[in-house]
């Protein structure tokens, strides 16, 4: 597995695969999507977010609605209903990190609990993006990683790039940890293809193991860049004639 920064791997590989839609689960801020908006002009971007309070943030923010960001304030999981959401109580400090709320609890801060509508992504795409023949995901959810990726199990022949945040140890109550995530995307066949430098909390990049082999010599030939000039070569795509 190559061992770089694997945010500018992602955008590399968004260029190659061209996906129609890509999700961003566990948004935020929109920030991310908003970076996929200029390295993809046509694409669907459709932005997951269960906190409340982030959600409205985002709405209000009128550079999501100008890259064309659909919002969706719902909980990504492996169930459909009902679903606790643990929001961050302190998000009003003005150095806080908005994005740790999370499905799962922490066993140092328990927040505060609210409810939310969850949904599994491959009904959704099935409901809502049914022609979209390419899909990537960009999921950042706390500890609720392995939950949603089993909902993904009817979609996997349209989703062909994952990354992913996950943890080697425990920090969310009950969470499932880098190894199980591992196996169980392998099941559906998926290879993990890079992951970041930390040791606790890293994300880690998927890709669809067919799609891999069909295109090996030119993600490999990305991944040698990226680990050199990931960000040159980010800015590069970007910035590419429109």
């Amino acid at each position: 597995m190559h061992i770089l920064k694997t945010k500018y791997a992602f955008h590399a590989l968004l260029w190659l695969l061209k996906p129609q839609l890509v999700m961003d689960v566990g948004s935020m801020d929109g920030s991310d999507s908003r970076r996929f908006r200029r390295l993809l002009r046509q694409a669907e971007l459709v932005a997951f977010e269960a906190d409340p309070d982030n959600y409205s943030c985002m709405m209000r923010d009128e550079r999501n609605e100008s890259s064309r960001i659909r919002i969706v304030n719902k909980l990504a999981s492996g169930n459909g209903g009902s679903h606790s959401f643990y929001v961050q109580e302190d998000k009003a400090r003005p150095k806080c990190n908005r994005g740790i709320g999370s499905a799962l609890q922490r066993a140092d801060s328990g927040g505060r609990e609210v409810t939310v509508e969850a949904v599994r992504l491959d009904d959704f795409i099935e409901s809502e993006y049914a022609q979209a023949s390419r899909v990537a995901l960009w999921v950042d959810v706390e500890g609720f990683a392995f939950e949603v990726l089993s909902g993904i199990a009817r979609k996997t022949d349209r989703i062909f790039l994952i990354h992913v945040e996950l943890e080697t140890k425990q920090v969310w109550d009950g969470q499932k940890l880098e190894p199980e995530v591992i196996q169980l995307l392998a099941e559906k066949g998926y290879v993990p293809l890079a992951r970041g430098l930390e040791e606790v909390q890293r994300d880690v990049i998927f890709l669809r193991q067919d799609w891999y082999e069909e295109n090996r010599v030119k993600v490999e030939w990305l991944m040698a860049i990226c680990k050199f000039a990931g960000p040159t070569l980010s800015r590069l795509l970007e910035c590419r004639p429109r």
